[in-house]
């Protein structure tokens, strides 16, 4: 069954028949700038993001093409997404906030120490799992469909509300630009609502 549909990508629940787990199978769409191009960087930040060995970040297991599908096989986390906690919780305690904000910036250093910008950090792509785990998902993706021209007339990638300015003015983004986003999160946790709609 489809879990989730994002402008990106469908998730749907899987079976890995080979290790008999259950999986997170994500489903690009398509019309994400050149097809070539895209397959091309998406292969190559696939390969970045599996190489993330980090506990806050959800661990990707293949990647592949079938056809016209390209997809993504990813670790599955049983819970729910920060978007869904915030609807129950928000405003949220000052301790609340920053346990869960300490665990997504642990997991973003741990990107940017291995060169991996995020480019779109919201509630959305931050998981917690049943036993209260923070994980944080989609490393990569947006910048293969950015620079494989997706982003091309004026369309931004990410979700405008968490973008840092020079997303939004150029497209450009690095370790800076997360951080902006996660103090944006922070904003959201501790108040209810984003600093800007």
């Amino acid at each position: 069954p489809r879990r989730s549909r994002g402008g990106m990508a469908s998730v749907y629940m899987a079976n890995d028949r080979r290790l008999d787990r259950t999986v997170a199978v994500k489903v690009m769409h398509q019309d994400l700038g050149d097809e070539t191009q895209f397959l091309e960087r998406f292969n190559r930040e696939a390969k970045a993001a599996a190489k993330l060995n980090h506990r806050g970040v959800v661990a990707v297991f293949d990647q592949g093409q079938d056809r016209d599908v390209t997809y993504l096989v990813m670790e599955y986390v049983p819970g729910h997404t920060l978007r869904d906690v915030m609807r129950n919780e928000a405003p949220m305690t000052p301790e609340r906030s920053l346990g869960i904000l300490a665990d997504v910036l642990v997991a973003l250093s741990a990107a940017h120490a291995a060169g991996i910008v995020h480019r779109d950090v919201k509630p959305e792509n931050v998981l917690i799992s049943r036993t209260g785990e923070v994980k944080v998902a989609d490393f990569g993706l947006v910048t293969a469909a950015a620079q494989a021209g997706a982003s091309h007339a004026g369309m931004i990638l990410g979700t405008v509300a968490y973008l840092a300015p020079e997303q939004v003015a150029t497209g450009a983004a690095d370790a800076r630009s997360d951080v902006y986003s996660a103090g944006v999160l922070a904003y959201e946790l501790l108040t209810g609502a984003p600093p800007y709609t």
